[in-house]
């Protein structure tokens, strides 16, 4: 987690939110724009300085930086596409181009040959093209009621549209503009944005001269982001590399600003981390005990809840105590401060769910974990032994129902389903209907090594498998192919999700061996990924309403 936005938004929330940028004077107010629609935080002037300025003469409101005013946002926007582009990061300057017609097919933009369709909302055209400096007449776009426009989005492929963020949801994929995430940075911050600059002696002052002119400040718009991963097992031949480097941060080296970034970052661990001599070697071997020394590794990159729900988790190589194993990597994780969810003293504990709050413009944000384990029975808790929480669905539906009174969202964690292909199995749609029926938001599986299809139940998301994101399985491409999945939150609901296709390098010209998840173009080398993932969910049969439930587990 981004510790940097928690303490700024604790600020942030004390101040009159809507004032982001103030000058003091006329050459200052000038640096702060650089280019159309994107102004810095300047200084705020002090009254005694604008007393000559603040006459009846003197202009109150512009489009452009006075001396003694204060910059506020009155429109921000969005750019979206359909959910399977493969272009995730644009420049201002290539959506500039995009609105202007000098932009005809996604291959332009770094993606797959596909012609754009650019729409904009007629109600708002006009201020988008302020915003961007583009003139009414030079927007080459089809325009759209507002209320049609994410429908128009979704169902079209190579679909582009600015859209206000409070508007997005899932089926249409948001885009990064210049670095600024819809799904996690505050929407005042997007540099499509509208501003008008008031010279005013305090913000109220400034808001207070905009509405006269009938003019209002837009609202606060703060989602929470979260960055999601596949299995995290450095054991075995990846454990053999970082010790013999020395360095466990390395595993994260092509990852690591994504996790930091991220509001939240969540990660599925598949085995004991634990101080002993007696580690998994790099042999092959399916006994997994990984060293203690990935723990603040893991910690060190951003991962802020850890689901211990692998079929490996009270492994022991050696002869250890898979007990003790359990415990103290649990250990080790809160003592990192990392919440961990899905294994514990008994049964109660494994089904405990971690909760993690998140504080925005808006207000609080909570989430509740919850994971659970089908793969190993052997490793189950029960009520007064150690273990992992068995994905029962009687289980699921009570846990997320008792979940649902702590928390806004409620996440569930499943390892399960069958290893090494892309089409989740009859019981993985079954539970995933359970978890949905009974409210969770996001559910994410993993265990099967291999990134699966995805299924949207509205605003409710099913992610069947992650595929490997630290692992040594390179004797296969797809066991070294896997996803990282960026999600964005308000307090309501989901609002999106953008996939990030990712290789686990095994080797490199420094080594014979190197296991570190790194991001590839998800229309070059990420295509085969992409591809996997889509022509999976392609293939879900329909569902029957409602959702399908199995026969309950005896347990």
């Amino acid at each position: 987690m981004s510790m940097i936005r928690r303490l700024l938004v604790v600020f942030a929330a004390s101040l009159f939110a809507v004032v982001v940028g103030q000058a003091s004077g006329l050459g200052t107010a000038l640096e702060a724009t650089t280019e159309p629609g994107v102004a810095s935080v300047i200084t705020s002037p002090s009254p005694l300085d604008c007393v000559e300025e603040d006459s009846a003469e003197a202009q109150l409101i512009s489009v452009e930086p006075m001396p003694c005013s204060r910059m506020l946002v009155i429109g921000r926007w969005a750019a979206i596409t359909d959910q399977r582009r493969d272009v995730l990061d644009l420049s201002f300057g290539e959506v500039r181009r995009v609105l202007r017609g000098e932009v005809l097919d996604w291959s332009e933009l770094g993606g797959s040959e596909q012609p754009l369709t650019v729409i904009l909302p007629i109600s708002q055209a006009g201020a988008i093209g302020e915003a961007l400096g583009i003139p009414f007449v030079e927007l080459a776009v089809e325009f759209v009621p507002e209320d049609e426009l994410t429908e128009r989005v979704a169902r079209t492929p190579g679909a582009f549209a600015l859209i206000e963020p409070e508007r997005l949801e899932v089926g249409v994929l948001a885009l990064t503009v210049n670095g600024h995430d819809p799904y996690q940075d505050p929407a005042r911050q997007s540099p499509l944005r509208q501003v008008r600059w008031v010279r005013a002696r305090t913000p109220q002052e400034a808001v207070q001269r905009l509405a006269e002119r009938r003019t209002q400040v837009a609202d606060r718009f703060d989602p929470v982001g979260m960055a999601m991963t596949g299995e995290l097992i450095p054991v075995r031949c990846s454990n053999h590399v970082m010790a013999n480097l020395n360095d466990y941060e390395v595993m994260f080296d092509g990852v690591r600003d994504v996790l930091i970034d991220a509001d939240i970052a969540v990660a599925p661990l598949e085995h004991p981390l634990i101080q002993t001599q007696d580690l998994t070697p790099c042999v092959e071997t399916v006994v997994f005990t990984g060293s203690h020394r990935a723990a603040p590794a893991i910690a060190n990159a951003g991962i802020d809840v850890v689901l211990t729900i692998g079929n490996h988790m009270m492994d022991c190589w050696g002869g250890c105590s898979g007990v003790a194993a359990l415990y103290e990597t649990l250990d080790r994780l809160h003592g990192l401060g990392i919440v961990t969810a899905g294994a514990g003293e008994s049964l109660q504990a494994a089904r405990e769910p971690a909760l993690v709050n998140v504080r925005t413009e808006q207000g609080d944000v909570t989430f509740a974990f919850l994971g659970y384990d089908i793969i190993a029975p052997w490793y189950h808790a029960e009520e007064d032994q150690p273990g992992t929480a068995p994905l029962v669905a009687e289980y699921v539906r009570r846990d997320i129902s008792a979940a649902s009174k702590l928390a806004d969202h409620v996440l569930v964690g499943a390892n399960w389903g069958v290893e090494y292909v892309a089409d989740p199995v009859a019981y993985q749609r079954d539970l995933a209907g359970v978890a949905m029926d009974a409210g969770a938001t996001f559910l994410f599986g993993n265990h099967p090594h291999w990134v699966q299809a995805i299924e949207h139940f509205g605003d409710q998301l099913v992610a069947y498998s992650f595929g490997n994101f630290v692992f040594d399985q390179n004797w296969s491409i797809a066991t070294t192919q896997g996803m990282l999945m960026e999600l964005g939150f308000t307090k309501d609901r989901l609002i999106g999700y953008r996939i990030r296709p990712v290789v686990i390098r095994a080797h490199s010209p420094q080594l014979p061996w190197f296991y570190r998840p790194e991001f590839v173009d998800p229309a070059g080398e990420g295509r085969p990924i992409m591809n996997r993932i889509w022509n999976a969910t392609d293939r879900l049969p329909a569902r029957s309403a409602p959702a399908a439930t199995i026969p309950e587990n005896e347990n």
